[in-house]
């Protein structure tokens, strides 16, 4: 017979009621066999932990020891269990993962919110980088899982994926920009258009690496970025989820490039193969998938 945490909190229970019959009430066990369960233990290591006295027991000198060290293990193995009934949860533990710098603009702090509650123990690590940077720190296992656009993270079939949703992009320009004169004078906008005007992007977007050299602001916070482009020339290809409440202001404008197509981008989760994701891992990505079907 093991000594169990279940053994222990019997132990406990006895010597705190003093009565065989309260203890198995409180156990939720019948008297006969709590008393042969204590019995047993006696029996094992050969020494008697509790006296019969009348219709309740005491703790013999040794039991009196055993007792005093029972309570502390105990109490360490109830915080133990609690533990790991957290980490299945997803409220314990630590978490590393990569984000490509406009989905972590738009999502990033609604997921970190969610993470951090009074019920919560999390140690979150967010990285958000070039994408053969985050494919480096995958390889290296010193993040567990990345998000991002397809195409971010270039060709990798080395790595499994898992598409979580999608995103709309959109291109836009502050209120007044000389663009939207354009698109009133000639009803449309074509890529040479774009051409004397800067960007503002954490990349350069691909349709345009070809046609033109622009002029760029090259940052990974969007947040910075938006509130750029609201107060320059700046032209800036986002989600229209994260320019939503500006274009509903009017202070952004949208505007449609003939040879730029913006089609809905797929959102991915990445991870090295044959790894198990942790819970943190598996909360972070139903958290993501949810966010992404409420903007559908």
């Amino acid at each position: 017979m093991d000594l169990s945490v279940g053994k222990l909190q019997q132990l406990v229970t006895v010597a705190r009621l003093g009565s065989f019959s309260a203890a198995a009430q409180v156990l939720n066990i019948s008297q006969p066999a709590l008393s042969r369960s204590i019995a047993a233990l006696e029996h094992r290591y050969g020494f008697q932990i509790f006296s019969r006295v009348g219709h309740g027991v005491q703790l013999t000198a040794a039991g009196t020891q055993v007792i005093e060290l029972a309570r502390p293990l105990l109490q360490d193995m109830q915080v133990f269990d609690n533990n790991l009934k957290l980490f299945g949860s997803g409220k314990v533990g630590s978490l590393a993962i990569g984000m490509a710098p406009l989905l972590a603009s738009e999502v990033l702090a609604e997921l970190a919110s969610e993470f951090f509650n009074s019920a919560s123990r999390v140690d979150l690590q967010v990285t958000t980088q070039a994408g053969a940077i985050l494919m480096e720190k995958l390889k290296r296992d010193e993040i567990e899982l990345v998000f991002y656009p397809a195409g971010y993270m270039g060709d990798a079939p080395e790595l499994e994926v898992e598409t979580l949703g999608y995103i709309e992009p959109v291109c836009v320009v502050r209120r007044g920009h000389p663009l939207l004169a354009q698109v009133l004078a000639q009803g449309e906008l074509t890529r040479q258009d774009l051409a004397g005007f800067p960007w503002a992007s954490s990349v350069l977007p691909e349709q345009l690496r070809e046609a033109i050299q622009p002029s760029q602001f090259v940052c990974d916070n969007y947040h910075i970025l938006r509130e750029t482009v609201l107060n320059s020339d700046l032209i800036c290809i986002c989600t229209r989820n994260f320019v939503r409440q500006q274009l509903v202001d009017g202070l952004l404008c949208e505007i449609a490039v003939t040879g730029l197509p913006l089609p809905p981008t797929a959102i991915c989760a990445a991870r090295l193969p044959g790894r198990i994701s942790s819970p943190l891992a598996l909360e972070a990505v139903g958290s993501i998938r949810a966010r992404l079907q409420r903007q559908l």
